[in-house]
């Protein structure tokens, strides 16, 4: 059995980092939760299941530097603004801060599934509608592994079920509180690679506890692949309730996009690269995540 060890986690309070602590208290390490307002609910319920908070945020080296000192490992994962170069410079300043202390032996970090393959997406360049998204991704993995930890854990995961719960699935699912209705970009032969988000923790629970395992890996996080047609089928039967889907013509779709609504962009993206079989690669992992049906039935009243 391996030993505990200690872990800091950044994005604490998002469904992956909910999902970090969780798995990783559960495994019985010691999880410190880095956030910017201790006094939230979701900083409270961390702190409830086991945690301890630390304040602090990203712009403050000082604050980052000290809540690394004495940690054995720490997760991170992008936080998305909109300022593509203040995102991305967040991100080293955490790395870097994880690099300077003198017991961090582990980075772990969540990116995104096909992070590094951006150059042989359909349309890639400069006016790519993901082109910063994936120069960002891109960065952050190439800073980890260059970075010199003893070891480090790139996670990939695919399109998260939350995208399905109230309120953030009014950004995804324009219009479906209304009359239930899935309004997409995706093809119907599209296989969408879905997954928990908490599920990010089992992997890191996993590197924690098997550091020498998990070193250098890099992990596709995918449950299952779905097309919508087939994912509203599943929502039909666990909600009871008659889901219809839409697919966005290509001006719905721009309609949105000039909107501010950056989904339909995302959807065309994947119609290009999920068109074939999707496979996950942490099947060879012996992990079990939570499934489709599962995530749908657990989370009914607020889908």
């Amino acid at each position: 059995m391996s030993s505990s060890k200690s872990i800091l986690v950044t994005g604490a309070t998002g469904n992956q980092g909910r999902g970090v602590v969780r798995c990783c208290l559960g495994a019985g390490h010691r999880v410190f939760a880095y956030v910017r307002d201790q006094a939230t609910p979701a900083a409270k319920e961390l702190h409830e299941m086991g945690a301890t908070l630390i304040q602090g945020d990203f712009d403050n080296d000082h604050a980052l530097r000290s809540a690394f000192h004495g940690v054995d490992a720490v997760f991170h994962l992008e936080v998305q603004t909109g300022n593509w170069e203040t995102d991305l410079q967040r991100s080293i300043n955490v790395i870097q801060a994880a690099r300077s202390s003198p017991t961090v032996f582990a980075m772990i970090v969540s990116t995104a599934l096909k992070t590094g393959q951006h150059e042989s997406f359909p349309r890639w360049g400069s006016k790519h509608p993901m082109y910063r998204y994936w120069l960002n991704k891109d960065a952050i993995e190439k800073i980890v592994r260059d970075a010199g930890f003893r070891t480090w854990t790139i996670i990939r995961p695919g399109i998260f079920l939350q995208n399905l719960k109230h309120p953030i699935r009014s950004i995804f699912f324009p219009g479906f509180d209304k009359d239930r209705t899935l309004r997409v970009a995706w093809k119907p032969d599209t296989n969408i690679p879905w997954v928990d988000a908490a599920d990010v923790g089992i992997v890191v629970a996993a590197a924690l506890s098997q550091p020498e395992e998990y070193a250098g890996k890099e992990v596709d996080l995918v449950a299952e692949t779905l097309t919508i047609e087939t994912l509203a089928v599943k929502l039909c039967d666990v909600l009871k309730a008659d889901i219809k889907v839409h697919t966005l013509s290509d001006g719905e779709a721009q309609e949105l996009i000039d909107q501010g609504n950056p989904c339909p962009a995302a959807q065309q993206w994947a119609n290009e690269v999920f068109h074939g079989t999707e496979a996950a690669r942490l099947s060879t992992c012996n992990l079990t995540l939570t499934s489709v049906q599962s995530f749908l039935e657990h989370n009914a009243t607020v889908i």
